[in-house]
């Protein structure tokens, strides 16, 4: 390998464990992750001993080293704004067609286990289902980029609003989407979620009820209480001064740097985080003082997959075998580079695997 690299960047969704740049020497260079997605891609990065190879971080955790938080979230003024927010009256009449909440979801298999949560919340709600996970018999392909398909979800009360995986800041359009158009979200994802809130009760979060049957029986109160209804859509009904009152996301949105949705004024994160890996690098071979907190779990926070029914793990869920498989190879990995054993082949990496799992030692 050239030691005369200074850096190595790593996209997180194509970090291979059979293909990189060993010996690890963080003396020589130092490794950067780059990842805005959630574990479903790698399970093996929800592991410390992977994580704890990298030098500098572009996550959506607000404690990476250059956090990316606000990925899906282009302004305030989206919030605010009331291009497709369907008025209350208008919203109520449409409940002779419509049911209170809407459901869009095309990934039908997560660590979340969303869909699992939402057939049982069908059993006390009326819920329109859309995608390719097909529920009821409101069914039809939408593209979630269109213009059209912002007013199309804009006519609904409440908004499903439920990520892939439970990880600390780990916040997609699933939230933002129906905040911008005046839609109510249930949510369920980012324990850490309240802090990215464009008020208190913005959203509606699934963690704060026992069950499925009591938030649907909360939705049911609010969804004849105009009143209280309006209460989660201060953003668009608020008085100017009041309409966001997070200092926090304010202080975010107004602190960040890059755009989205091809901003070639700005940039995007990616092109950011390059020049930030790089200015780094000039501080070494200069000489500066540099500190940078290691890395650990804060900076891609995503837990073991857990019913959301149950509160417990779920034996026939897919994907919390592959968040135990990711253990195993962060710890396959870890054996490896310590021993100094870097030019190891697929079989070699997978017969160990195979090893310290039939021996308990994942």
């Amino acid at each position: 390998m050239n030691f005369d690299i200074p850096a190595f960047m790593f996209y997180g969704s194509k970090f291979d464990v059979i293909d990189l740049p060993l010996p690890r020497n963080g003396i020589a260079h130092d490794w950067a992750l780059l990842h805005e997605e959630s574990p479903k891609n790698v399970p093996a990065l929800s592991h410390l001993e992977v994580l704890e190879l990298f030098n500098l971080t572009a996550t959506f955790s607000r404690k990476s080293h250059f956090p990316i938080t606000l990925q899906y979230l282009k302004n305030k003024d989206v919030l605010t704004d009331m291009k497709y927010f369907v008025p209350l009256n208008k919203k109520e009449e449409l409940l002779s067609d419509l049911a209170p909440i809407i459901y869009v979801h095309s990934d039908c298999s997560t660590p979340l286990e969303r869909d699992a949560y939402a057939q049982e919340l069908m059993k006390y709600i009326q819920v329109d289902s859309y995608g390719k996970c097909k529920f009821k018999e409101k069914y039809q392909s939408t593209k979630i980029i269109t213009t059209s398909f912002l007013h199309f979800i804009s006519r609904y009360k409440f908004t499903l609003s439920f990520e892939n995986a439970v990880c600390e800041d780990y916040i997609t359009e699933k939230l933002w989407r129906p905040l911008i158009v005046g839609s109510v979200p249930i949510y369920m994802g980012s324990p850490s979620v309240r802090d990215w809130l464009p008020n208190k009760n913005s959203a509606i979060l699934a963690s704060d009820f026992k069950s499925p049957k009591e938030l649907a029986q909360y939705i049911l109160t609010l969804n004849s209480n105009i009143t209280k209804y309006k209460s989660h859509l201060q953003h668009k009904l608020g008085n100017e001064n009041e309409k966001i009152t997070n200092n926090k996301l304010l202080e975010s949105i107004e602190n960040r740097k890059w755009g989205i949705d091809n901003d070639f004024d700005k940039g995007n994160f990616i092109e950011h985080f390059e020049c930030y890996v790089c200015k780094h690098e000039h501080k070494k071979i200069v000489g500066d003082k540099i500190e940078v907190p290691s890395v650990n779990t804060d900076h891609y926070n995503c837990s073991k997959p857990i019913s959301p029914l149950s509160g417990k793990e779920n034996a026939e869920n897919w994907w919390l075998d592959q968040w135990y498989m990711g253990r195993c190879e962060a710890r396959v990995l870890k054996k490896f580079i310590e021993i100094g054993k870097n030019d190891y082949k697929y079989d070699e990496f997978y017969d160990e695997l195979k090893n310290m799992f039939t021996n308990k030692s994942c």
